[in-house]
């Protein structure tokens, strides 16, 4: 069976599809002309409500003419390579700190507040990824701790995340840190702002399966400080961590890899 279009047919799909793009009409037979426009209407509000879905707190702070203008030049110019929609947010993102230098200058913080916003989706959507097995109670200090897999960690120029986005100003020009995580069961997604050394942590966590007494000392030597301060400061966070679902228990030598 012949599944490919006919020449014909494929040109007049697409010649549609570039007029509900870029509202220049060329060569569709059969349309009525008077009426067409409302089809290119209704696409155009379908992808503006989906970006203002992915990126409410953006929406929030760009002016209303600044926002249409912007959905108006992605739906006219970007050509998206994904076809589920799901995505889109992010080729949104890309287009943008890609194009809009203007709107980046006028707020600096725009990339972080896209990049926030759009990492959300993408840990909330991601593929489910089973933790290794785990034991409830364990020694916390010298037992592997096993962490939730469904998170991303990402570095921001700007306190997107803690601050409000009309707020903030080039004062607040730094290095900061979020985790973003789905909760096991809930699929809720949370933020937790962290510390250089708060990051650090989790990355030796992930990356060398070691117990807290052996990252403590790498620690020591990393950051200069005792690895008594280190373990009094962490037990807080770590504790945290473990209640809100981002530790999950323990690993020992009966369920290790």
């Amino acid at each position: 069976m012949n599944t490919q279009l006919h020449e014909y047919t494929r040109n007049q799909q697409s010649s549609l599809a570039n007029y509900v793009r870029t509202g220049t009409l060329n060569n569709v037979e059969g349309l009525t002309e008077n009426r067409v426009h409302y089809y290119r209407k209704l696409v155009h509000n379908v992808l503006n409500d989906s970006l203002q879905s992915a990126f409410p707190i953006t929406y929030d702070l760009l002016e209303e003419d600044e926002w249409y203008d912007l959905v108006e030049k992605f739906f006219r110019y970007h050509d998206c390579q994904s076809n589920e929609i799901w995505k889109m947010p992010y080729e949104f993102y890309q287009f943008t700190i890609s194009n809009e230098n203007n709107l980046i200058m006028k707020y600096p913080h725009l990339n972080d507040l896209l990049l926030l916003e759009w990492t959300e989706i993408e840990v909330y959507m991601m593929e489910n990824k089973p933790p290794h097995k785990f034991n409830i109670e364990g020694d916390l200090l010298n037992d592997v701790l096993v962490l939730n897999p469904e998170f991303n960690i990402i570095k921001l120029k700007y306190p997107v995340h803690i601050k409000g986005s009309r707020e903030i100003n080039k004062d607040d020009l730094g290095n900061y840190f979020v985790l973003i995580y789905r909760e096991p069961k809930t699929f809720r997604v949370q933020f937790v702002n962290l510390s250089v050394y708060f990051a650090w942590l989790i990355a030796r966590l992930l990356e060398e399966s070691k117990p807290l007494i052996d990252i403590y000392e790498a620690a020591e030597e990393t950051f200069r400080v005792d690895k008594s301060i280190l373990e009094k400061n962490s037990y807080q966070f770590i504790t945290d961590m473990i209640n809100n679902k981002f530790i999950l228990g323990f690993k020992n030598d009966n369920n290790s890899k």
